[in-house]
C-alpha cells in the first residue's frame, strides 16, 4: 500500500508556511500512476498557495515493486551520514519483512533521487546492481582523466542501451549537466559474470559489501 500524510512546508521562494500530503512510499503494484509521477518529477511535487511557485519536496522515500520483488529507500541524508543511512536501512529491510502479507522484497538503499531513478531502470531490466557498479569502477579506473569520481558520476541510461551494449551517462555532480555517453559491451559484461560465478574467492558482494553500492563511492575511499 502506498502511504501519504500530511507535512508541515515552508515555501523556499516567499517563506509562506502550509501542510501538504507527501508520500512515504509508493507501490507500484497498487498505484503504477506514482511510477510515472516518480519519473516526471511530479511525485511529492508543491506549489505554493501564497506565491504560486513550484517545487518538490526531496524526503525519504520507500518504492515498491512486488512484481519484480525489489524495494528501493531513498534517503536524502544518506550522503551527510552514511551510518545513519545504512542504520536506516536495516530497520526498513526489518519492517519489509515483518509486514504481514507483503511479498518478500529485495530492498536497496540509495542516497541520491538520480539513484533511486536509475536503480529503478536497472532493476526493471533484470539486471545485478553490483555487477554494474563493478562496470562503472572499471571505466572509472581506466578513464580518470575523463571521468574523474571527484567531479563525475556514471548514470546506467536503460532507454539507449540495446542488446549489444550497456549505455552510461556521464554527469558532472556540481552542476548535474549531461556531459557525454559511454557504451559498454555486454558480451564483456557476460564474461565479468562467469569470471565471478567461477571464482567464489572474490564474490561482488566483498568488494561491495555495504547496504549503498556504488563504485563512485569505492572509488573516492
Amino acid at each position: 500500500m502506498s502511504i501519504a500524510r500530511p507535512y508541515p512546508i515552508r515555501c523556499p521562494k516567499c517563506g509562506a508556511e502550509a501542510e501538504v500530503r507527501l508520500y512515504d512510499s509508493i507501490n507500484v503494484g497498487e498505484d503504477p500512476q506514482l511510477r510515472e509521477d516518480l519519473m516526471a518529477n511530479r511525485l511529492n511535487a508543491v506549489t505554493c498557495g501564497a506565491c504560486s511557485f513550484q517545487y518538490r519536496v526531496d524526503k525519504p522515500l520507500l518504492y515498491m515493486d512486488p512484481a519484480r520483488e525489489f524495494a528501493v529507500w531513498w534517503t536524502p541524508e544518506g550522503a551527510a551520514d552514511p551510518a545513519k543511512a545504512d542504520d536506516e536501512y536495516r530497520r526498513m529491510q526489518d519492517s519489509l519483512r515483518e509486514a504481514p502479507g507483503r511479498p518478500d522484497l529485495k530492498l536497496h538503499l540509495v542516497h541520491e533521487r538520480v539513484e533511486l531513478v536509475e536503480r529503478i531502470f536497472l532493476l526493471e531490466a533484470g539486471l545485478d546492481e553490483r555487477l554494474i557498479e563493478y562496470v562503472k569502477y572499471l571505466i572509472f579506473s581506466k578513464n580518470a582523466r575523463k571521468v574523474d569520481p571527484r567531479t563525475r558520476r556514471l548514470l546506467f541510461n536503460a532507454q539507449d542501451s540495446d542488446p549489444e551494449s550497456l549505455c552510461f551517462v556521464v554527469q558532472d555532480v556540481e552542476s548535474r549537466r549531461l556531459e557525454g555517453v559511454l557504451k559498454y559491451d555486454r558480451k564483456m559484461l557476460s564474461d565479468l559474470e562467469t569470471m565471478f560465478a567461477n571464482n567464489p574467492t572474490q564474490p561482488l558482494a566483498e568488494l561491495f559489501p555495504h547496504p549503498y553500492v556504488s563504485a563512485r563511492k569505492l572509488m573516492l575511499d
